[in-house]
């Protein structure tokens, strides 16, 4: 894969630039030798073991490069390649300066140190440090094989120095001019990079939002067919309770204090369901809403219950059945004096299903007789548990006052207040 296509791919800039670089010196040692194996095969071809220790160094040189690109095969070792590639650029000047000594010609090696310093710096990318220590290299390997060839030449100074310089020094300003090329190519790479990372977060933020945005109108559409639901609701429980309070009821005076007791009662409840975001309501916090009111003072009315979670349907059937014995209470039963008493105890338990069982009952009130016909409250407080949760009530008319027990199913999930 080429740099270019790592990069398209999405990678990272500095990862990009060091997949480049080792692929660089990956090509680099292959095109090297590739020229030492034709230059042995001449030699075997032209001279066959006539030069021995040329054929040793090329051979020693190729191993030393085939170690360097078996070694380097992890493109984000950028150190490691650097100096496996040093390693085979220094292994193959001294390899080129050796065979030119055994081989008395200056001129050859000199060229292929010019060619192989040139190469470098195109081929691989390793920066003007790296390159400029090849270049040393690279001069030291041809003086001394000048020295060693032509030690009393009157050209020796200049050639190396009028030619083969000069060419090395060029080779470190393409190396530099063409590291900073690619560095502005990388940064520019990089600030494209930046500038798609950053859309793209815009654009998840801007999804998210908009999925937001989807899940709140579609909670508020909820909320308008369940506000609907619950007006619906309380409207036709009002229109029954005042269609009811009207047929019990022997005066217009009676009536309006009927209906507006229990009006009041449901708005206190529906206040503190509203306030619970209709959710669930402690059985305690419902006594004291409905009953409370009605307290003569506070040894008036005792509790001692669970403060169970009920939903909003079982807050409304448990909250009627208790306004209309507290009411009955205020007006004809231990509330109606100082002296009287009410207990209030309830207990839930669990076995199949959680059910809560609950007992009102009046003590030191003023002596009660069973009622010849059932009245409203009576009946609304059996309709109420009936309908609203499935539960029963047990009216008796003692000495002391009356008792209700009151047994209703409690359902586990409390979350729906409909």
């Amino acid at each position: 894969m080429s740099p270019s296509a790592e990069i398209t791919t999405g990678s990272a800039p500095d990862l990009a630039e060091d997949r480049f670089l080792w692929e660089r010196c990956r090509v680099g040692c292959v095109v090297v030798m590739a020229g030492i194996l034709v230059v042995l095969v001449g030699e075997f071809a032209l001279r066959p073991w006539q030069r021995p220790g040329i054929t040793t160094v090329q051979s020693l040189n190729l191993a030393v490069l085939g170690f360097c690109l078996l070694v380097a095969r992890n493109p984000a070792a950028r150190r490691l390649n650097c100096v496996l590639c040093f390693i085979a650029f220094t292994t193959t000047a001294l390899a080129i300066g050796i065979v030119g000594v055994l081989a008395a010609d200056p001129t050859s090696p000199i060229v292929v140190l010019v060619g192989l310093s040139m190469g470098t710096a195109v081929l691989v990318p390793w920066g003007a440090r790296y390159q400029f220590a090849g270049v040393l290299v690279a001069t030291a390997v041809a003086i001394w094989t000048l020295a060693s060839i032509r030690p009393h030449s009157d050209e020796f100074w200049l050639q190396p120095v009028g030619s083969v310089l000069p060419t090395f020094g060029a080779s470190v300003i393409v190396a530099y001019l063409l590291r900073r090329q690619r560095m502005a190519v990388v940064a520019a790479e990089r600030e494209r990079l930046a500038r798609e990372g950053g859309l793209r977060e815009a654009n998840m933020r801007l999804e998210v939002e908009i999925g937001e945005h989807e899940k709140t109108e579609e909670a508020l559409r909820f909320a308008l067919l369940e506000l609907d639901h619950r007006v619906k609701n309380t409207l036709a429980t009002v229109q029954a309770i005042a269609e009811q309070t009207l047929e019990n009821s022997s005066s217009p005076a009676e009536f309006a204090e009927g209906l507006r007791g229990r009006i009041r009662a449901m708005a206190r409840i529906h206040t503190a369901l509203a306030a619970h975001r209709w959710g669930t309501l402690g059985l305690r916090e419902l006594i004291e809403l409905v009953v409370g009111p009605y307290r003569r003072h506070d040894a008036g009315v005792a509790l001692a219950c669970d403060d169970a979670a009920l939903s909003a349907v079982e807050a409304r059937a448990v909250g009627t059945a208790l306004h209309e014995l507290a009411t009955n209470a205020a007006k004809y039963g231990a509330l109606s004096t100082a002296e009287g008493r009410v207990g209030i105890t309830a207990a839930v338990s669990v076995t199949d299903e959680r059910r809560l069982r609950l007992v009102w009952r009046e003590r030191n009130g003023p002596t009660v007789a069973e009622p010849t016909r059932r009245g409203l409250g009576t009946k609304l407080i059996e309709a109420a548990l009936a309908y609203e949760s499935g539960g029963t009530a047990c009216l008796s008319f003692e000495e002391g006052g009356v008792r209700c027990e009151i047994d209703m199913p409690l359902r586990v999930d409390c979350g729906d207040g409909r």
